[in-house]
């Protein structure tokens, strides 16, 4: 428990510094194509390609911020009906379909950024290889993955103290 808590701690950091860097890149790349683009009639070629790949990469980072900080939007009606132990099997068994969903996706991102059509694609603006902008996703669904991961051993911890056992 102690190692993938250490772990999402970390991964948690990394995403914070790297979430205000992107963000601060997609700001000076949308005000500088606003710029070049209205008041020096020279609209910058790179700028929209760089404020949407920032944005696909701050959502994903964002997405799993969110998990971590337990910020996710939740519709909890029903699960306002439950208490005590049935709320915490239910919730538990939530995380874990989330957990493999996630994991089911990681691998399948994988699969696609490791396809030859992508090794080869760049960007139009950029020339970039495509697959930097593509690499979010995977990182986005590992990060996710160990965040969930944390908060359904965290939900066990507790289940566990509350019928008086050791965690």
């Amino acid at each position: 428990m102690d190692i993938i808590q250490k772990t999402s701690d970390f991964v948690y950091r990394i995403e914070k510094v790297l979430s205000v860097a992107i963000l601060c890149v997609m700001t000076v790349s949308l005000v500088a194509g606003v710029v070049f683009r209205y008041f020096f009639h020279s609209p910058l070629t790179w700028s929209d390609e760089v404020a949407m790949f920032s944005l696909v990469w701050v959502t994903f980072l964002g997405a799993s911020i969110c998990i971590k900080r337990d910020q996710l939007a939740a519709v909890s009606f029903v699960m306002d009906q439950f208490t005590g132990r049935v709320r915490q099997m239910l919730l538990s068994s939530g995380i874990a379909v989330v957990i493999l969903f996630c994991l089911f996706f990681l691998y399948l991102s994988l699969a696609w950024i490791a396809s030859p059509s992508i090794a080869f694609e760049r960007s139009d603006a950029l020339q970039i290889p495509m697959i930097v902008p593509y690499a979010i996703v995977p990182i986005g669904f590992c990060t996710m993955s160990i965040h969930f991961i944390h908060t359904f051993l965290l939900g066990l911890g507790h289940s566990q103290k509350e019928r008086g056992g050791h965690s």
